[in-house]
């Protein structure tokens, strides 16, 4: 008498549907931007839908599933963010962090939160203040708020270092 394979439950089978929509999501976000869809975007992509804050290299590198070549990962970054995928942005600390864009301009028009203990950086929903005056002549590019201070993680560590 042969036995059976218990089935997957249904949960496991609906988390799997969905995964697949998710990736199929994916495709065609990066083949829309005319970027070839590899492995490594895709992975790097669904990192970036689970995160809830602005990512480093390393960042990224400790949620893969698989490792991916340090270059590899610099090259996708560089290309997601060329693409408008992905805003980056550069810390007081040099380091670059890169944070998920809905849209290509989403990323424009906020503030960031930037964690003096921790470093990591959060996208703030509160939009930052009008564009100042410039001088006659002068052209603004961009108008960047960057709010320091200290995350709810570093806030509620018992020695947590203060300025």
């Amino acid at each position: 008498m042969k036995t059976r394979k218990p089935s997957a439950s249904p949960s496991a089978s609906a988390r799997a549907a969905q995964e697949e929509a998710l990736q199929e999501a994916r495709r065609e976000r990066l083949s829309a931007l005319g970027l070839r869809v590899t492995p490594n975007r895709l992975a790097v992509l669904a990192v970036f839908e689970q995160a809830t804050r602005a990512l480093s290299h390393a960042d990224i590198e400790a949620e893969l599933p698989q490792a991916i070549d340090a270059v590899t990962l610099y090259r996708t970054l560089d290309a997601l963010a060329e693409a408008g995928v992905l805003s980056k942005t550069v810390g007081d600390d040099r380091v670059s962090r890169y944070a998920l864009m809905q849209q290509a301009a989403q990323h424009q028009g906020h503030a960031h939160f930037h964690c003096d203990d921790c470093g990591r950086v959060y996208c703030l929903p509160a939009k930052p203040p009008r564009q100042p005056a410039v001088p006659e002549g002068f052209a603004v590019a961009a108008v960047d708020l960057n709010v320091h201070g200290q995350c709810a993680d570093c806030g509620s560590q018992p020695h947590a270092k203060t300025r």
